[in-house]
């Protein structure tokens, strides 16, 4: 009868281990799956140019003819003031991410600075992160692009996509220096935009 006793009692352990364990393994299923949706729910609703760019971005922003008198983003770093008028050609990266997301802003290149896919040999999956140039390099041929609203503000939508911007795409932008160095960085308040690659 003792025997039987401790026979249940071993036989409750042992199913309230395997229901604690399964209890267990379905929390962690449950975690996964949940991560899982709210990766697929972070990237359907990740901000997107494509998607509602018409209405967020000026009209007249992307310009079919590339306007004249380009020049690139060293020498206008190297003479231009806040206040001026600038038209300026380059190439979007300089990091992972050159778009802030729900920004309209990203990061120019001089053409002079080669990304990493410029050399065959490199197989970086990023190559407009230039990760190959060193960073105070990176920084000296590199500009800060931004499009504001009427009130002045950074307008609150991605770039990425909209008038076939993309990393590595070239491009030149007019607009008005914002100011001649933020936080180290040139910045261009970007009135017009032609993809000129």
């Amino acid at each position: 009868m003792v025997i039987r006793r401790m026979s249940q009692v071993s036989e409750n352990r042992f199913f309230g281990m395997r229901r604690g364990g399964t209890h267990a393994c379905i929390g962690v299923l449950c975690a996964l799956i949940t991560g899982a949706c709210d990766r697929g729910a972070n990237e359907s609703t990740k901000p997107n140019a494509a998607n509602g760019a018409a209405e967020a971005l000026p009209a007249d922003l992307f310009l079919k003819v590339e306007p004249a008198g380009a020049r690139g983003v060293l020498e206008v770093k190297r003479t231009a003031k806040a206040g001026d008028e600038i038209v300026v050609r380059g190439r979007i990266g300089g990091s992972k991410s050159p778009f802030v997301e729900g920004r309209a802003m990203f990061t120019l290149t001089d053409l002079s600075l080669p990304p990493c896919n410029a050399n065959p040999e490199d197989k970086c999956p990023t190559p407009w992160d230039y990760c190959c140039e060193p960073a105070d390099r990176i920084m000296t041929h590199s500009l800060t692009a931004e499009i504001a609203d009427a009130h002045g503000a950074i307008i609150r939508h991605g770039l990425e996509g909209a008038g076939g911007l993309k990393p590595l795409a070239e491009v030149t932008l007019r607009g008005l220096a914002a100011s001649s160095e933020r936080n180290g960085r040139f910045v261009l308040r970007v009135s017009q935009i032609h993809c000129v690659k």
